[in-house]
């Protein structure tokens, strides 16, 4: 099969042909449909820290997939030839201290689909049962390959009330922009959004968005106050791991507010903590990935409800063979979500 793959350890992929993966006695072999790009496979294209560590050259890259079961292992009883799927990419042991109460999206010997395992970006995958996802088979597949990252923010917007309140999102990658809808559809009263260009803060509106702020142009903290009476948002969802946007989010959080954080720095934070954080009472919880599959459940219904359209941050579908130019796009900041089609 034909699959895109970091055969070195150093900048780059390489679109290759490699052997069908083989499944083992609890695994699928699914045909993909589609498989879209995250912020992680860029990291790991251009070898950027902690990724030039932890991948394992030769590696197939892509954790975000839906496809059709081709092929299913002995022990397999859940799902069938056929079955049109997704997959959740963190593969848990089911053994450990986390698994055992109930927490498999953080367990200890956790591996990750496309970074510790061969992952998507290719013709076929092998999957574990125990991390597929049943789609209905009118989902189109540009929208079934979204569910892994929409699930991350279905799980941020939801960790806390949401319903009646000020909502600021500091960054308006795909993440962020699913954030605003979901913001939207469970009742929050007014949402703004923070981001750096036109585009984003275009499709942030087509989302819900009721206030745009270009952090280029604007004094984020004073705007954010200015929309708020003085009092401050109710909610930040910080979803892009910048530094300054975190210290500008804290600043502009009510007292008691509820902070939610799924971006990742690259470097350390350093704040006003007695202030903006323990003066304030701030209510602050990290994100990793997605309740299996408490998330999934929320996820699967909003969109089968047709409450949550996720389509105006599909901005670009291209073959899988265009990596090169999905991944350029993605690096830029003139894309939303890129979707891939072998």
């Amino acid at each position: 099969m034909i699959a895109v793959r970091k055969l070195k350890p150093a900048p780059g992929l390489e679109m290759t042909e490699t052997e069908i993966p083989k499944i083992g006695p609890d695994d699928v072999l699914v045909k993909v449909k589609a498989c879209s790009l995250c912020g992680t496979d860029v990291h790991i294209y251009k070898w950027d820290a902690p990724w030039d560590t932890r991948v394992k050259p030769p590696r197939t890259l892509g954790h975000e997939v839906c496809g059709d079961i081709v092929e299913i292992g002995k022990n397999v009883t859940s799902f069938s030839v056929g079955d049109y799927v997704s997959a959740e990419s963190h593969i848990a042991d089911w053994k450990c201290f986390q698994c055992r109460i109930g927490n498999q999206h953080v367990c200890l010997n956790m591996k990750l689909l496309g970074v510790d395992v061969d992952g998507a970006f290719a013709e076929y995958v092998s999957l574990p049962e125990a991390n597929l996802w049943k789609n209905p088979k009118n989902m189109p597949p540009e929208v079934a390959t979204l569910q892994e990252s929409l699930g991350n923010s279905v799980y941020t917007v939801y960790s806390g009330d949401i319903v009646g309140k000020t909502v600021t999102v500091f960054g308006l990658g795909p993440t962020g922009q699913f954030a605003i809808g979901l913001a939207r559809v469970a009742g929050a009263t007014k949402i703004i959004a923070i981001g750096g260009t036109k585009l984003h803060l275009d499709v942030a509106k087509k989302m819900g968005a009721d206030v745009l702020i270009n952090r280029h142009e604007e004094d984020v903290v004073k705007r954010i106050m200015d929309e708020t009476d003085g009092i401050g948002s109710d909610v930040l969802l910080e979803m892009s791991g910048s530094p300054e946007a975190i210290n500008q989010g804290l600043k502009s959080l009510r007292r008691g507010g509820r902070v939610t954080l799924l971006g990742l720095p690259s470097e350390d934070v350093k704040l006003n903590w007695s202030s903006d954080v323990v003066l304030k009472e701030a209510h602050i919880n990290g994100i990793w990935g997605r309740k299996m599959f408490d998330t999934w459940i929320i996820t699967s219904r909003l969109l089968g409800s047709g409450r949550l359209d996720i389509t105006p941050i599909i901005t670009h579908k291209l073959k899988l063979k265009d990596y090169d130019k999905a991944i350029e796009l993605a690096a830029s900041g003139q894309a939303g979500k890129v979707v891939m089609f072998p």
